[in-house]
């Protein structure tokens, strides 16, 4: 569960940056130069070894000239029917990443804005393999554990409804790395379409 206290611990210190955060105006200019900080959480939908696969995290960013995205983000899944079936017994598998965050807003002034944006992330892979005999309760007799990294291009759609929210939803594509030699899923397998919708908070 470490990644959904950094998904947390991320969009509460962005949500409350977001709000205080004003018009930077810097020195060495006489420029102002805009900088503003946004924080929120998303539902993550995807279908990784063609199982649907529900997750939720919190992404947080700085947005330069009210355009440029630069943060961070973290995720974990929460489905308890995530379950896959490994050497003829039931699997059951968790999956948390996080990492960078970086994009452009492309209609920064309009109510209807529009980010093209990736994700850069390392993740952690568990697994269970449980048993359930006969008038006995599930138990665990052994697991799988590995690393992975993806790389994560995506389209997202802002609608404005105060200045300080933003309704989101998302769509795009996770490249894995990582997965060669895990007996239960590969990278290809892990390869996954995904879809979010979420909220966020902040003025830029």
């Amino acid at each position: 569960m470490k990644c959904a206290a950094l998904a947390l611990l991320v969009t509460i210190v962005s949500s409350t940056l977001g709000l205080s955060q004003g018009t930077f105006k810097s020195k060495k200019s006489s420029v102002s130069s805009k900088v503003g900080v946004i924080g929120g959480m998303y539902f993550d939908l995807s279908n990784p070894k063609q199982e649907l696969c529900y997750s939720i995290g919190g992404r947080g960013a700085v947005v330069i000239e009210r355009k440029w995205i630069i943060g961070g983000f973290a995720q974990g899944n929460i489905a308890h029917g995530f379950n896959y079936t490994y050497t003829g017994l039931p699997t059951r598998i968790y999956i948390g990443q996080g990492g960078l965050w970086l994009g452009r807003f492309l209609f920064p002034e309009k109510k209807l804005n529009l980010a093209l944006n990736s994700t850069f992330s390392w993740g952690d892979f568990g697994s269970e393999v449980r048993i359930s005999d006969e008038g006995e309760t599930l138990r665990t007799i052994d697991g799988y554990n590995s690393d992975y990294y993806q790389i994560a291009p995506a389209a997202d759609v802002f609608v404005k409804l105060t200045p300080f929210l933003r309704l989101s939803a998302s769509i795009g594509y996770r490249f894995t790395f990582g997965m060669k030699y895990n007996p239960i899923i590969n990278n290809q397998q892990m390869n996954s379409l995904f879809t979010q919708v979420g909220f966020t908070l902040g003025k830029f």
